[in-house]
């Protein structure tokens, strides 16, 4: 089986008062040869599509950071579309870059922050919140900002499930049933005769209807980033998941590199370090069973400061989380990037959140749009770093192998071809 490398990254961009940028490498770049093949394969061919799934807390559902981690790697591999978006409006902070949703009041929304969610089956589609009614009329729609010429609905089939129709372009394209014996994920292909700009689900009040998420993608080769958060969610909240239903989500996606992006929540509690470990721990090989060729990356959290007797100041938390990362990271063979270390490290939350303006929100807990574009081009330009100086390792192996051949050949009496006697 294909192990699943792993890339942390924690949220760091350098100060403004700081005279030099932080840099922070990619530690362990080795395990994402997999990735960085695809990479390859990508840009040797122009082919096919290279997938990268992005699951995490507040810092994702904002997708701030994501979509300057989208726009700088779709910049140098070409962009196949923007990926999977939360159906409606299901968390206040949720604004995925460019794209505009909505959703009529007779949904009820659930989210995996809470363990097994509200009727505690686990089942949350692919990005931790599903959206559910069986009212008559209940409309939830989606406009990617760029028109798509493939779209694919994620909704679950279950028993007394209802029937729903979906419009693109306010044209109704079919109409689905959701009702099956067993409860299990569903997926809808649709391919417009025109790039379509919006989708829109109707729920037609014969039974419940669950939507999960819509991906939005092009007929053309390139690069797709999903990034899919939950406000306050923890590594951990994937342990509380249905484990059949996750891995059938994240195995429909077929990711080759899976990005979790967890740690800021982890540090506002009481819990001891070696416990974070070891979730992260289950909750990576858990995505190693659903994606066995897929590289991983674990984004840690940014920095996190506090009020205290001498004002704001980093929560040490923060830092055991990062340590219990790293190991969590080395012990299943992943990558790891540290924004913490690419922010500046302690102390950089308070001192973004002083400049003006300001690349910190007043809670020092999140940033700013700009904070977070900036940690999000830091985290692109070092993996980025990290695929060339692979690239550039693996052709001087390949021009090294003819002379090593060579040399074994003559090791074992054999002459080179053209060779003198």
């Amino acid at each position: 089986m294909l192990r699943v490398a792993c890339l942390a990254l924690l949220v760091l961009a350098p100060s403004a008062a700081v005279a030099q940028k932080p840099e922070a490498p990619v530690e362990r770049p080795e395990a994402l040869q997999r990735f960085f093949e695809s990479l390859s394969r990508l840009e040797a061919s122009r082919a096919q599509t290279v997938r990268v799934l992005q699951l995490g807390d507040s810092h994702t559902a904002a997708d701030h950071q994501s979509a300057a981690v989208r726009r700088a790697l779709q910049a140098r591999f070409g962009g196949a579309g923007r990926g999977a978006v939360q159906f409606g409006l299901p968390i206040a902070a949720h604004s995925a870059e460019g794209v505009r949703s909505g959703l009529t009041g007779e949904w009820r929304v659930e989210q995996a922050r809470r363990p097994t969610g509200e009727r505690g089956d686990g089942r949350f589609g692919l990005g931790g919140v599903a959206l559910s009614s069986a009212a008559a009329g209940a409309r939830a729609w989606l406009e990617p900002g760029t028109p798509s010429g493939r779209i694919e609905l994620a909704y679950l089939k279950q028993p007394g499930g209802g029937g729903f129709e979906i419009f693109v372009d306010g044209v109704r394209q079919l109409r689905l049933s959701a009702r099956a014996s067993l409860p299990g994920s569903a997926w809808q292909a649709l391919s417009p005769a025109r790039p379509a700009r919006t989708v829109e689900v109707r729920v037609l009040g014969d039974g419940e209807v669950r939507l999960f998420a819509a991906s939005f993608e092009q007929a053309a080769p390139g690069l797709v980033y999903d990034a899919l958060g939950v406000n306050g969610a923890r590594a951990s909240a994937l342990l509380e998941w249905d484990e059949a239903h996750l891995a059938e989500q994240v195995s429909h996606r077929a990711p080759d590199l899976v990005v979790l992006a967890y740690g800021t929540n982890e540090a506002g509690e009481r819990v001891a370090p070696e416990t974070w470990e070891k979730q992260l721990g289950t909750v990576l090989q858990r995505i190693a069973k659903a994606a066995p060729g897929a590289a991983c990356l674990v984004l840690g959290p940014p920095d996190r400061a506090a009020p205290g007797p001498r004002g704001w100041a980093s929560l040490p938390a923060i830092q055991q989380v990062v340590a219990a990362q790293r190991r969590a990271a080395e012990a299943a063979g992943c990558a790891y990037f540290s924004q913490f270390d690419a922010m500046g490290g302690e102390g950089s939350m308070a001192a973004w959140a002083q400049e003006s303006p300001p690349r910190a929100a007043r809670d020092r807990v999140h940033l700013s749009r700009e904070g977070y574009a900036q940690l999000g081009e830091a985290f692109a330009s070092a993996l980025v770093g990290a695929y060339d100086a692979w690239r550039e390792a693996r052709g001087a192996a390949q021009e090294r192998a003819p002379g090593e051949q060579a040399v074994r050949g003559r090791h074992l009496g054999i002459r080179p071809p053209n060779a003198e006697p």
